[in-house]
Parts: C-alpha cells; structure tokens; sequence
C-alpha cells in the first residue's frame, strides 16, 4: 500500500490512554501468547505474499512461478497452494477472500488492460462487469458479495468502487476529490478507504448506502470490523505515519514497536482488525540507535499488551523474520510476509495457546 504524506489534523490519543479506550468486546482474546509459524511456500518461484484470511482458514495472495510470473493463489490446510489462472494475460493478484470462498483481486487481460476479477472453485475466475473503465482492481469482499476496490477511467480518474451482482458498479467518495481508493468492506455494507481533495489533502473515509461518504480524523483506512472500527495509518509532524484505530468518535494512535520514537520517517501501519479488536500491521523498529537504523517488523495490538512485535512471539528457531501482518481473522489466525532463507514467503500464525481476559 502506497504511503502517503497529510495536511490534514487528526485527533489522536496516546497510548497511556489505552484502559480508557473501549475498541474490544468483552471475552475477547488478547495478544499474550505465542504462535506457529507455517510457511505456505511458493508456486515455483523464490516469492509470495499472504494478504487475506476468512475464518476456515483459507488463505489468498500471490506468488512467482517457477516462470517467473505473478499468479493469485488460494492456500488451504489440505491441498496448498492452488494458481487460480488469470484473465488471459500472464499476471494477477488476489487480495480479499470471504468465508464462502470467493476471491477478488486484479488479473491482466488478453489485450494488457487490467481487470478486477472474482473467482471461486466452481466458476473460476471471472473479470467483474465494469463497463466503461479503462482498469479495475478489487481489494476486497464481503459475505454477501458485494466487493470494492478502485477503478481508472479513460480520462485518467481514479475512483474508489463498490460492486455487486445485481447493480454493477458504483463510484463512491467524497465529491470534488482527485483520487480516492476503497480497501476493505465489511458485511454490514461499510466501506474504508482514502480520498485526496483538490487541495491534495489526504484523508480516510466510510461509506454505506445509507449515510453516504464521511471524512475520518485518519489518513487512510485499511479496515473495518463488524462494529465499524476503522484502522489504518495518518501522518505525524515528523514526516512519519502511525496506526491508528478510530471507534466512530476518537483515533487512538498505536505508536510502534521501539515506542515513543521521534524519528523522521519512522512509520507503522494497521492492516487488519478482527472483530474481537485483535489489530495487526507492521511497524519500524529500531535496530541500532546511533546509527539511526530501523528494520520493518509485523505487529499485533490489543488493549492489555498494546503493541508488540510478532516476532517475539514465535520461536527464534523458526528461521523467520516476520516483517508485516496483512490480516487477522476472527480465530486469532495472522497471514502475511517474512523473510526466510534470504527469500520472501506468505506466512500462517495460528496460536498455540491463548488467554480469555474480560475488558
């Protein structure tokens, strides 16, 4: 996800106010304990990336070839990774998966325009009707189907979308933007994304059919649970973004791994919550402070541990480096990326015990 610099003020709270900020249910699982490792491998080639989780435990994202092309795949416990084709062209990328299955993401088509695209195991892959665009690309879907994403018009817009079986595509965000992008949709209809004005000011941004497009105090919105907290990232004077998670009335900033740093371009990311409230992203950590050096590191936030670094939650022997969470699902289960061997592979967290704590 592309990082972007804001004008825009955002209300934050600091971590100290973490007891005071109700973003879980109660009987929701915290962050204290520890995790497997599973690498879910390649299709051939030295790379691939886990960008989505549903509640069975399968998983989507993509990966190189023993060709060297980008193929979307779906990974399971019993068969692996699976290629799920393309368009036609020789590349796609699947970002989002729902619990019945269904994928979306973006292939290459036939004459090189690039499509948003839906598959399941019975149909196949499918490019999504968007008539009239030049190109699509699907991020995400929803229970009921209804997937979103950002389209590109023949003049060069670039809009965020919402679309279904039954009323195609709609062009959602807020008027008068330049640019906008939605990531994530949940399954009461609620859309996040991000949205440039005229003015070139960043901002994130819910939609629903009901109320419309509303600007958040954030800078751009990854997620959205069930409850409708919104994740994501906004900017600090440092030249920085931090996470943030926003529960309709305040944005509470989740600082980053090596705490309170202020150093330029010091960043993290929220990617992910669960509908307990489980958050993950990854965050800088400092490495070595004289020398100003930082590393990329996925995290996990909750209320009790506030942010901490996944990687001090599996086994060292493991041989991982985990440097970014992309999604958590509501069993605790955690895919993304790490290095491994001087290569780059998707991984699976699966918790190997957990504790019950009421908040």
């Amino acid at each position: 996800m592309t990082s972007f610099k804001s004008q825009a003020q955002t209300t934050t709270v600091r971590l100290s106010d973490l007891l005071s900020f109700n973003i879980t249910k109660s009987n929701s699982v915290n962050a204290a304990y520890k995790y497997h490792v599973t690498d879910l491998g390649t299709l051939g080639g030295s790379l691939s990336l886990a960008k989505d989780i549903n509640k069975y435990g399968q998983i989507v994202g993509y990966s190189i070839n023993k060709n060297g092309e980008q193929r979307a795949f779906v990974w399971d416990n019993n068969q692996g990774m699976q290629d799920i084709g393309t368009l036609g062209g020789d590349f796609s990328c699947a970002y989002g998966i729902n619990d019945y299955g269904q994928v979306v993401g973006y292939s290459v088509c036939n004459n090189g325009q690039q499509r948003a695209f839906i598959w399941d195991a019975t149909k196949g892959i499918q490019s999504l009707n968007t008539q009239g665009e030049i190109s699509t690309e699907a991020y995400s879907i929803n229970n009921l189907g209804q997937v979103v994403g950002l389209s590109i018009t023949s003049n060069g817009q670039r809009a965020a979308f919402i679309w279904d079986s039954t009323k195609g595509m709609q062009n959602i965000g807020i008027p008068g933007e330049v640019e906008s992008s939605a990531y994530a949709i949940n399954n009461y209809g609620q859309v996040v994304g991000y949205s440039i004005s005229s003015d070139l000011i960043v901002t994130a941004f819910t939609w629903n059919s009901d109320k419309g497009t509303q600007e958040l105090p954030g800078f751009l919105g990854s997620d959205i649970n069930s409850d409708g907290y919104v994740v994501g990232f906004h900017a600090i004077p440092e030249d920085s973004n931090r996470a943030f998670v926003y529960d309709g009335n305040k944005a509470l900033d989740l600082g980053t791994i090596s705490g309170d740093m202020n150093l330029q371009f010091f960043d993290s990311q929220a990617n992910s919550i669960n509908n307990s409230g489980l958050i993950v992203g990854y965050s800088d950590k400092l490495i070595n402070f004289y020398q100003k050096k930082w590393e990329k590191r996925a995290f996990i936030s909750d209320t009790l541990n506030n942010i901490q670094d996944l990687n001090d939650l599996v086994d060292p022997a493991s041989g991982w480096i985990l440097r970014e969470a992309e999604s958590i699902n509501d069993n605790g289960q955690i895919v993304g990326w790490g290095s491994k061997d001087d290569c780059r592979h998707g991984f699976l967290l699966t918790p190997i015990s957990h504790q019950i704590t009421n908040f």
